[in-house]
């Protein structure tokens, strides 16, 4: 690297002496070598140049933003420096880091907040015209959070501390997020309601919620079970691809058909019941419990009202 005056005086030692120079001793070696590289970019009529920056990490990868940031900010300077000497010159930076680092900063800047937005209303007004509650929607909000923030959790351990083959420990790519996070909360309600409206109907015909619970548990568990199985066998496909996005997408979809079919659908939803019991039904009206359910014992003993 050399300074704006360094750069100035080496550039002088190259003018023919004829001319520009009559008299003056030999350009030095770096001179020559400055004066090389700059024919190598710089425009025949010598009013624009054009310098390719090479960074020894992946320019577009997780980094790329804060690398984007400071070139913006040394030719700032630069240029700050250049109008102090007199020249008024205007700096460009081009490619596609500077391209993706944009695109990325106008995503975000109202995206998530819009999926919030869209997610949270779309729940809770769903929810309330199904099944003439205001907590139910809430209890579904949560088990979203819950599958999302372990799913993303998992893949930050993978891509950063694991590094899969293919990462790069930079994290995880900013399309990613935007493009998935939709269908990460597609299949977490998909399999909830499943249980869920069967649990509301066996509340209609009379039994307690934790009975209807059980009995719903006991009759979706190898149906949803199984759909979550296609759906894993589906997905992990995108594993396999040699671009890595997909592979990430492939990673995030099959770890939330593993964790929803297995652990929330299987012990998280159900324990968010108990919590309020009959207030998961509220404002709504439920019947008063009439039936029961009952286990039968080795024996034959005892009855089911299922």
């Amino acid at each position: 690297a050399v300074t704006f005056d360094e750069a100035v005086g080496l550039l002088n030692q190259t003018r023919p002496d004829g001319l520009y120079n009559p008299g003056g001793a030999g350009p030095s070696g770096k001179a020559r070598a400055y004066r090389y590289q700059m024919r190598k970019t710089k425009s025949m009529l010598g009013s624009a140049a054009i310098i390719v920056l090479e960074p020894s990490f992946n320019s577009v990868g997780g980094y790329s933003s804060q690398w984007v940031d400071e070139v913006r900010n040394l030719m700032d300077h630069e240029a700050e420096v250049g109008r102090r000497h007199g020249v008024e010159w205007q700096l460009y930076f081009e490619g596609m880091a500077p391209i993706l680092t944009d695109l990325k900063e106008s995503m975000y800047e109202s995206a998530p907040y819009y999926m919030l937005g869209a997610v949270v209303s779309v729940v809770l007004a769903l929810t309330a015209v199904s099944f003439q509650s205001l907590t139910m929607g809430i209890r579904l909000l949560v088990t979203v959070a819950f599958s999302l923030a372990w799913v993303f959790g998992i893949m930050v351990v993978l891509l950063q501390d694991i590094r899969i083959p293919g990462a790069q420990g930079d994290g995880i790519n900013f399309i990613v997020p935007i493009m998935i996070v939709p269908v990460l909360v597609g299949l977490t309600l998909d399999y909830d309601l499943f249980l869920l409206v069967r649990i509301h109907e066996y509340r209609l015909e009379g039994f307690s919620t934790q009975d209807a619970t059980m009995a719903a548990m006991y009759r979706t568990s190898g149906i949803i079970t199984v759909a979550g199985l296609i759906m894993l066998a589906a997905f992990s496909a995108l594993i396999t691809s040699e671009l890595f996005v997909l592979r990430t997408i492939g990673i995030l979809v099959a770890s939330t058909c593993i964790l929803d079919t297995f652990l929330v659908r299987a012990w998280l939803v159900p324990a968010l019941l108990m919590i309020g019991v009959e207030w998961n039904w509220w404002p709504g009206k439920v019947p008063p419990v009439t039936r029961r359910c009952r286990v039968n014992d080795e024996r034959g003993r005892g009855s089911s009202s299922l």
